[in-house]
């Protein structure tokens, strides 16, 4: 093994060492196309983070919902919407215009991805925040466009990096 593969591992497995020490990557129960990162920080402090950091990675904060409104407009409907006891929800839809490009120039079908939507949460009482990010690149499974899987793929790696800021 050579020396330069040798310090890459060793500073790879530091690096991810360093990722699980200060948050982490929770394993769904939801399904596999979700990834949810638990971080030790308030929800509001997290949005302001966050914004900032997918603005770094040059991607584009579309618009932000709260995707729990129509319920608590319908309170008299849905009396129990809020059993979980979720004090903050937010989503952030997002996008790109490099990953935009790479994906209508080569299959325009691809494009029902955009806006991706990265959901913030968090429970009563609870010290941690949650944010839940689609891995649409599963739903490209068998496409006939490498091109366009590949552009998913860098995108996803971006917004996670945005993400792992906050860890």
């Amino acid at each position: 093994m050579s020396i330069k593969k040798f310090f890459t591992g060793v500073i790879g497995v530091f690096m991810l060492l360093q990722f699980y020490a200060l948050g982490e990557i929770i394993k769904s129960k939801s399904g596999d196309g979700l990834i949810i990162y638990k971080v030790e920080m308030d929800a509001d402090e997290v949005v302001q983070v966050l914004k900032a950091s997918l603005e770094a990675q040059q991607i584009t904060l579309v618009d932000t919902t709260n995707p729990t409104a129509p319920l608590s407009n319908n309170i008299k409907i849905f009396p129990d919407f809020d059993k979980l006891n979720v004090s903050y929800i937010q989503n952030f839809l997002i996008t790109s215009i490099t990953t935009l490009y790479k994906i209508f120039t080569v299959d325009p079908n691809g494009m029902v991805l955009s806006p991706w939507v990265v959901t913030i949460y968090q429970y009563e009482d609870d010290d941690y925040t949650y944010i839940v990010r689609t891995k649409s690149s599963t739903l490209l499974k068998n496409t006939k466009h490498p091109e366009v899987i590949k552009a998913v793929q860098e995108f996803e790696k971006r917004v996670d990096a945005a993400i792992e800021d906050l860890l």
